[in-house]
């Protein structure tokens, strides 16, 4: 059973009722000053503690998607070989990923490929890596339209941050209905969306860095997932229709695989994500202990170090937002051949709210950045 089931919450939240009204009821009949009374007491209170803070937690994590499988929990999926069977080692190089249609596309109102659009589920394994990440893939309505069988479209990587899944950009962000809608209606150009998660070592939080002696994050995301993607599907190969955006973590992932691989990608898109690079408990040692490692992932200290790379960035920011101040200094040192957008609202936070209600202003801007063949 999944960590989102309704049932398995559900389960939790009617154990916590039940073990909260044993306790009510028992109390008084362990009163006294005895050692065994105030044990008893004390194993009562912490049985109440416990299974609340865990229907809590079960429920939060069931709306936000933060870990999906007991495996994104215990990190024992998502960071070596393996994946999808059907048809062969899904990622090998020249070989199409094995994918299934996902049923998260019929809830968000695609309902006929050629009218709608489609959203695919694929596991991409990286052969240069050995990371694998699960993501969601979807196609425009025109990738099935007899008028454009010829057409190469272009990709935009999107990516959650630390811990989220991309099912939550899906469910709770609306980010497949903004990109539909906008596709169908013209605003957005025809545009193949690549959704996945930024965690590709779960649970560790690797924020797209080549860790020296550990996963090659970096890499997966500029070599094996484009390589993967491209033998999949009708895509450009041409670096000017390809582009990455996120949110948090994700957006600083954006921004920095935009930067250092501007010969993968033509733009990124950061949403709510910071500029430096960080390190704490969950990320361990990035960077080997190396100062010279740490400085080539921090995006601020690039710029004021190394050349501007050709590439076109948005900084989506609110005012009231903690990195607010990195993004500000960014656009202070920016210059070509480096093109710097912002999207600096004076209100909202740093959640899932302000998150949907700027997306759809990041999708319109990738856009208009990016080249079908």
């Amino acid at each position: 059973m999944q960590l989102t089931s309704g049932w398995l919450i559900g389960a939790l939240i009617v154990l916590a009722i039940a073990v909260t009204g044993t306790a009510v009821w028992l109390l008084p009949r362990v009163s006294g000053p005895g050692v065994g009374a105030v044990l008893s007491r004390l194993g009562l209170l912490a049985a109440c503690q416990v299974t609340l803070v865990v229907a809590l937690a079960a429920a939060v994590n069931g709306y936000f998607l933060f870990y999906v499988t007991w495996g994104d929990l215990l990190g024992t999926t998502g960071s070596g070989p393996g994946g999808v069977r059907e048809g062969g080692p899904g990622g090998a190089v020249g070989r199409p990923l094995p994918r299934t249609i996902s049923p998260l596309g019929a809830a968000a109102g695609l309902r006929s490929a050629d009218r709608d659009g489609r959203l695919d589920e694929v596991t991409i394994h990286g052969p240069r890596t050995g990371l694998r990440v699960k993501a969601f893939v979807y196609l425009p309505p025109q990738y099935f339209q007899k008028r454009f069988e010829r057409r190469r479209f272009p990709v935009s990587l999107v990516l959650a941050g630390y811990p989220g899944d991309p099912r939550g950009m899906i469910k709770r962000q609306g980010l497949l209905r903004t990109a539909s809608t906008g596709v169908r209606s013209g605003r957005l150009q025809p545009t193949i969306y690549v959704i996945t998660r930024s965690m590709v070592a779960p649970p560790r939080d690797t924020e797209c860095t080549d860790v020296p002696g550990g996963p090659q994050a970096e890499s997966f995301f500029a070599q094996d997932v484009p390589e993967a993607i491209a033998d999949t599907y009708r895509v450009t190969e041409d670096s000017r229709g390809w582009g990455v955006m996120g949110q948090s973590t994700g957006g600083y992932c954006a921004a920095k695989l935009a930067m250092l691989h501007s010969d993968r990608f033509t733009a990124g898109a950061s949403l709510g994500g910071y500029l430096r690079a960080i390190q704490d408990g969950s990320t361990g040692d990035l960077y080997g202990g190396s100062k010279e490692v740490r400085n080539d992932n921090d995006l601020i200290w690039r710029l004021e170090h190394r050349p501007p790379p050709p590439v076109s960035l948005l900084l989506a920011q609110t005012e009231q937002g903690p990195e607010f101040d990195q993004a500000q200094r960014f656009v202070t040192l920016a210059r070509p051949p480096l093109r710097v957008a912002t999207l600096f609202p004076r209100d909202g936070g740093h959640n899932l709210r302000t998150f949907q209600r700027l997306t759809p202003e990041l999708l319109r801007w990738m856009s208009g950045r990016l080249k079908a063949d």
